[in-house]
């Protein structure tokens, strides 16, 4: 199970708030410790929901919870319940469906309030379950400025990234096909419609690997996206170096920004180009 690193602190924290109550890792725990993560959407929770540490500490001080000792499950280095693992276990399912491979804190919010335990339903009663999906476990906007954006230095050894070209068509919508569905195969459509085509592919011995493309959806510009990599060869850099050659054209296009819709990985896209989560209204 791969975590991000904004996980791996809701992780650390949420030990330390067992430490003061249960000395077990409940699935409270791990909400509180994603409210004391001051970053990205877990800010925005705390900003949109003020009150929600005092009632989930409450919780945590007042729920009778069982005894059990607990058990041990990497990456916890303290023991945890057995609604923690199952809240982690459906998590880890959730990242699979989404064709993710780094667990974030969406997966876990979705994990705990779709869970059928007893004690963690009783933790959740009453809480606005579905403005706090929004806020963390749904796909998000994001926006890069690209005002002072400049290209990093970036080694491609021995993939081939280019424009792609009409004649690119079938083996990139079969790819997209394969590898994500019949979802995004309109927007690439509209992409290989326009004389400057913006869709960029990267190749291993001849093979697409991954695509990356802008104003394509809804032929919107300053758009942003679909963007995807087969999975075998991910974490390789595929998927940055794409980003990036889009960005670079978007810059020399002349945009001020980019927005990134409906982002999975937020804490990816944070890292790679310094992207930014749109607030929702409160």
């Amino acid at each position: 199970m791969k975590l991000t690193e904004r996980t791996l602190r809701i992780i650390k924290n949420a030990e330390k708030e067992a430490e003061k109550t249960t000395k077990v890792v409940h699935p409270i725990h791990l909400l509180l410790g994603i409210l004391l993560v001051r970053t990205s959407v877990c800010a925005e929770l705390n900003n949109n929901h003020p009150d929600l540490w005092d009632k989930l500490n409450r919780r945590a001080k007042d729920i009778n919870f069982t005894n059990e000792h607990g058990i041990s499950y990497g990456p916890f280095t303290r023991k945890i319940a057995l609604s923690t693992k199952e809240v982690m276990d459906n998590a880890n399912k959730l990242m699979k469906r989404y064709k993710q491979i780094y667990l974030n804190e969406g997966h876990i919010v979705e994990a705990i309030f779709s869970s059928n335990d007893y004690s963690t339903k009783i933790i959740i009663d009453g809480l606005d379950v579905p403005r706090i999906l929004e806020i963390v476990a749904f796909p998000r906007d994001m926006i890069v400025s690209l005002r002072n954006y400049s290209f990093p230095d970036i080694q491609t050894n021995d993939i081939i990234f280019r424009r792609a070209e009409q004649n690119d068509v079938i083996s990139l919508m079969n790819f997209i096909k394969e590898e994500f569905g019949n979802e995004w195969l309109d927007s690439l459509e509209n992409g290989f419609l326009k004389d400057k085509i913006p869709i960029f592919i990267a190749l291993g011995d001849k093979e697409i690997l991954g695509f990356s493309c802008f104003d394509v959806v809804r032929h919107k510009k300053g758009l942003f996206g679909p963007m995807g990599t087969t999975h075998s060869k991910r974490v390789q850099g595929i998927g940055y170096t794409l980003l990036h050659m889009c960005l670079r054209e978007m810059k020399e296009i002349g945009y001020e920004y980019a927005v990134i819709g409906e982002a999975g990985p937020l804490e990816f896209y944070e890292k790679a180009c310094n992207a930014v989560v749109i607030p929702k209204p409160m």
